[in-house]
């Protein structure tokens, strides 16, 4: 085994390689060696500043690599692994990585350390065996861009030093904290990925001016809290922002202190901008929860969201419920803007033990510690919102996230909410909304923000949810039925509208809203930025339909009379050219087929008693412009067979199902000033779901898959799954731009199985339309073959059967199906389909190489809304 310098390394940099290559050289026993040997080779000799580990290589040690002199630097490449060898048998407190000395400035970066659990089980983890990494009395530490894994020990252990940063790291199942500062001082760490087996991700005792930030953490059965913050002496000062802490075993933040009695301005711990997800899941033990605190004066808890976190979302208690706790009193914790939402019980062996549990904020020790409870939104607790506390400001109310389910706490907002690109506009808004603390910093909140912060994560930051006017429902509609089957009959009364065919017969209906108060050519001028028809879906209530029903929207071609429309007359005495109506389509063409708006609700869906939006801006722009009177709106079905469906009127009695038409407007003149960002250009966004998608199966080539659940692509026993694809983007055809639309594909097969190779997903154009009644792996309809069995495409150089994607995704080999959406950025093939440049055939999907890498997705016959495939919209309009 060498030990001496090969050659004379070229400063800065000393190298150490496994295959010869450095100015050390490693065989991969007793590895340690020369790296000490480079590293005391750096700390002897001042030109010299870094020890780099070259990969790919696994560098396996017997015992510790010393960082021997102040100013070093050691590094590896991604690929380079320092292994601790099987059976050890160290002493505790020995680590993989250590220091000599009182030293500062040093820095440890870009490889990996696999501390080998596996190779030693005969020692415990948790008792100080095996750090990867220990310093102490050490100034100026980093630590970044490490793989940390599989220990007995913690990742990072500092004692009595300063200034240290620990960031861009991935912390996986190692045996103690991630990171542990023990009476240290300035400890920064943040952009962290940290799965903890046991304690905790994040951890600091007795040390001060501590910032942890921007980090994920999650955990694995037997760890304990997410973060912990432990207090027995000395000034501590702590902040933990905008933090993910999801699933974890202990409490998500655990905030102790155990000296008693002690000056209160010695201490603070400000947590705020955090998402707590599910914290808490352990069953032995009671103090589970989302921040858990006793013993710490000074704790301010702001700004966070809590859901669906376990025992409470807030508590002060100290290891059971009845523990009295840390001598001392006068702690208080301060708990404003918060949102908490759908608490549920301690998890237990035993059901019975958990009853009574799930509280949004307890306090548990209300002799010594005071809670402080402001400006909150606290809903839905298992066993009730608050308990030993009062709470006179807080909100009960449904928060109306965006999508909690996947994780978006942005609040739903009428004039704006951000989605990470782009700013859209819902149709409620969140009760959230300007609810916080009226004390309460509300600078970084963008315009309009109300002058007040918003409640929850994105409260004072710039993707606060907006304040303002939203959509205005117009109150004034007339609607009448006009009914094939009887002609002349005037239905100015029913409870419902419909549309499309049954039993050879047809359904329309005509329909105004007043839009007196929207005059662009008045003085004070109103423009329309956006017009949408609510319609509330209702019937036929458990029936599917053979036929789709695509509604659309026209511009009837004169006035009509709500006390004489019928199918055959438009007034009194007054027939319609047409009889069923006369309209006008979007491009002036009488009886045209060419809507103004239209929407899609296929066949197979059942009516969800909830309102569906027909985006009717263009239509209501011409009447408000005075281009056209306003006559409403003819609404029919494009096919109007087999395919009749109902909304409820605005004579049905309900509010909250008449039809409404929701404007959004600016008003303008030249004594009113117009905030162009917010009004030149609208963002909207859109889900469209009810695809039409069929496998296409190499070992069946004439069979159809229309019905499958499911849809595959990729290699399996020598044969090859593909699949085709549609969705309806009719409605979008007036889009100016799609700035982002992504198919969403739900991975579920194979479950718990890797494969063999990548499955590399991509999506093609289909060469030519398709039915999806008859098409399959030899054939695109009935009688007509693909040219190409498999399927004919265009990739996007427009080369037939090209091999140049518009867009694909990988899913490794290794990776199991993890039951959540995929998605595939498809921007570019739909703007050449609502752009008019192609016709909209769909995509066509399947695998780049396609050997031993089958997977399976969810289709649009799964049965599961939540798991159908989905395309996802922003466009400027």
């Amino acid at each position: 085994m060498p030990t001496a310098l090969c050659k004379t390394p070229t400063a800065p940099i000393v190298y150490v390689a496994g295959d010869g290559s450095g100015d050390f050289n490693c065989d991969g026993k007793g590895d340690e060696v020369q790296i000490n040997q480079a590293l005391k080779f750096v700390a002897e000799n001042s030109a010299y500043t870094t020890v780099h580990l070259k990969g790919p290589f696994t560098y396996t040690i017997n015992s510790t690599i010393y960082i021997q002199g102040s100013n070093t630097i050691l590094e590896g490449d991604s690929d380079a692994v320092v292994k601790l060898v099987n059976h050890a048998g160290w002493e505790t407190m020995v680590p993989l990585i250590g220091s000599k000395g009182s030293i500062s400035n040093v820095t440890v970066r870009g490889f990996e350390i696999n501390a080998n659990h596996n190779g030693n089980t005969e020692l415990s983890k948790g008792k100080g065996y095996y750090n990867c990494i220990y310093f102490g009395r050490v100034k100026n530490i980093s630590v970044y861009d490490m793989y940390m894994h599989d220990g007995h020990g913690d990742g990072l252990r500092t004692y009595y030093c300063e200034n240290i940063q620990f960031y861009n790291n991935k912390i996986y199942l190692l045996g103690h904290d991630g990171l542990y500062a023990i009476e240290s001082d300035n400890v920064e760490a943040w952009n962290n990925r940290i799965t903890c087996r046991i304690n905790s991700a994040l951890r600091v005792w007795n040390s001060n001016n501590v910032k942890f930030h921007d980090n994920f953490i999650d955990s694995y059965p037997d760890a304990g809290p997410g973060i912990q913050v432990q207090r027995s002496a000395d000034v501590m000062n702590v902040e933990i922002y905008d933090n993910l802490i999801t699933n974890t075993y202990g409490p998500g933040i655990w905030v102790i202190g155990t000296e008693g009695a002690y000056d209160k301005t010695l201490t603070s711990c400000y947590i705020h901008h955090n998402i707590f997800n599910g914290t808490g899941t352990n069953k032995n033990i009671q103090w589970v929860g989302g921040v858990l605190g006793s013993g710490f004066h000074n704790v301010l808890i702001e700004n966070n969201v809590f859901e669906g976190v376990h025992n409470a979302a807030v508590v002060n208690m100290y290891m059971t419920y009845d523990n009295a706790g840390p001598s001392g009193s006068g702690f208080t914790t301060t708990i404003r803007n918060n949102i908490i939402a759908n608490t549920t019980p301690r998890l237990t062996w035993n059901v019975r033990e958990g009853q009574g549990t799930g509280y949004g904020i307890l306090n548990c020790l209300p002799k010594s510690h005071n809670m402080v409870v402001e400006y909150n939104c606290v809903y839905n607790s298992a066993a009730g919102d608050y308990k030993n506390v009062n709470h006179p400001t807080d909100i009960n109310v449904d928060p109306l996230f965006v999508d909690s389910k996947n994780g978006d706490y942005h609040l739903k907002s009428q004039t704006g909410r951000w989605t990470g690109s782009a700013w859209v506009k819902d149709s409620v808004s969140s009760p959230c909304i300007d609810a916080g603390n009226p004390s309460s910093d509300y600078s970084k909140e963008p315009e309009d923000n109300g002058n007040r912060a918003n409640i929850g994560r994105y409260g004072n930051t710039i993707h606060a949810s907006l304040s303002g006017v939203g959509p205005e429902p117009i109150p004034e509609v007339y609607d009448n039925r006009l009914r094939e089957a009887s002609p002349d009959t005037v239905y100015q009364d029913s409870t419902f509208i419909d549309v499309g065919g049954m039993n050879d017969a047809r359904y329309r209906d005509v329909m105004w809203f007043d839009l007196s108060g929207y005059d662009e050519t008045a003085e004070v001028s109103t423009e329309v930025t956006g017009a949408a028809l609510s319609l509330y879906w209702y019937y036929p209530a458990g029936s599917t339909r053979p036929d789709d029903t695509i509604v659309e929207v026209y511009r009837p071609a004169s006035s009509w009379n709500t006390s004489y429309v019928s199918w055959n007359k438009r007034d009194k005495n007054v027939a319609w050219k047409n009889a069923g109506g006369d309209w006008y389509d979007k491009n002036g063409i009488t009886q045209g087929d060419t809507p103004y708006a239209s929407i899609a609700l296929k066949g197979s869906e059942l009516p969800d008693n909830k309102y569906h939006e027909i985006d009717v801006t263009e239509l209501v722009n011409e009447y408000v412009s005075g281009k056209y009177e306003n006559t409403g709106f003819l609404i029919k079905a494009r096919n109007e067979n087999n395919n009749y469906i109902a909304f409820y009127s605005n004579e049905c009695g309900k509010e909250t199902q008449k039809p409404s038409l929701n404007i959004t407007k600016k008003v303008s003149s030249e004594n009113i000033p117009v905030v162009p960002e917010i009004i030149e250009k609208i963002t909207l966004n859109a889900t469209l779901t009810g695809a039409i998608d069929n496998r296409l199966r190499e070992a069946s080539p004439d069979a159809v898959y229309q019905d499958s659940t499911f849809i595959d692509v990729g290699g399996m026993n020598n044969a090859v799954y593909r699949d085709i694809m549609w969705f309806d983007l009719n409605e979008f055809n007036n889009a100016t731009e799609v700035t982002s639309a992504n198919l969403s594909l739900y991975w579920y097969y194979p479950a718990e199985n890797s494969r063999l190779n990548d499955t590399v997903i991509e999506v093609y154009k289909p060469a030519s339309s398709w039915n999806s009644s008859y098409v399959s792996w030899n054939n695109r309809d009935k009688n007509v073959a693909w040219k190409n069995p498999g399927g004919d495409w265009y990739d996007k150089n427009g080369v037939s059967q090209g091999d140049t994607p518009y867009a694909s995704i990988t899913l490794k080999g290794s990776e199991l199906p993890d039951n959540k959406y995929h998605e595939i950025d498809v921007t570019e093939l739909v703007n050449e389909y609502v752009s008019g440049n192609y016709a909209n055939t769909g995509f066509l999907i399947k695998a780049r190489d396609e050997n031993n890498n089958y997977v399976a997705f969810y289709s649009n016959n799964c049965g599961n809304e939540t798991q159908v495939p989905k395309l996802q919209l922003e466009y400027i309009n």
